[in-house]
């Protein structure tokens, strides 16, 4: 059984109607091109109304990529050990956890196409990644706040200065691989994929400490 079958018959149908309009809208921005797909078009082709597709996307450029709101997992921040010598990688893990939810279309492949012919969908695509960015760091500076070895900050800065450059520092081996000319859009980041480019990272540190 899928998950989407094992879902409460009210959140089935949500999860229906978002995919059907993100495939509409994604569909008619490949046939036509971003600027003359409008809602009113997307609403159409999944059969309901303009009103609902508001209900599901603040844009029509959303739609088109299957953008929606990051969520933090809770139980997911809570497996982070602050003391931990590969916190940067469980940083690292989680940003890609986040960003994931982000991206509620699993075709990759198309998500990059229409990317390359529209770069105005590529800077929404990075609004949503910093979206990611910011709940990570808004979730690890609670973490850090709540930890006796960190409540006191670091160096003169608060929890949340040094939640935010442990988010950049992680993000940096991400940035790295996805920049990479081994990396492969369609297959995507993995925490397998991931490890040579943090463990370049600890080198560094090491050698730079």
């Amino acid at each position: 059984m899928t998950a989407a079958v094992s879902l409460p018959l009210r959140e089935r149908k949500k999860a229906e109607t978002w995919a059907a309009l993100h495939e509409a809208a994604a569909s008619l921005a490949l046939q036509h091109g971003v600027e003359h797909t409008t809602v009113e078009a997307v609403a159409a082709s999944a059969g309901v109304s303009p009103r609902t597709f508001f209900n599901y996307f603040q844009a029509k450029e959303d739609a088109i990529l299957g953008l929606r709101e990051p969520v933090l997992d809770a139980a997911l921040l809570s497996q982070v050990s602050l003391s931990a010598d590969d916190l940067a990688d469980q940083v690292a893990n989680l940003l890609m956890a986040v960003a994931t939810t982000a991206l509620g279309g699993e075709d990759r492949a198309r998500r990059r196409q229409l990317i390359a012919r529209d770069p105005h969908l590529g800077r929404r695509h990075m609004d949503y990644m910093v979206k990611a960015e910011n709940l990570v760091c808004q979730g690890l500076a609670g973490l850090l706040a709540q930890d006796p070895g960190w409540a006191a900050g670091a160096e003169g800065f608060s929890p949340e200065e040094s939640a935010r450059m442990l988010v950049m520092l992680a993000g940096v081996p991400i940035r790295f691989k996805i920049t990479s000319a081994d990396f492969d859009p369609v297959e995507g980041l993995s925490a397998e994929t991931l490890q040579p480019s943090l463990a370049l990272l600890h080198h560094l540190l090491r050698k730079l400490s």
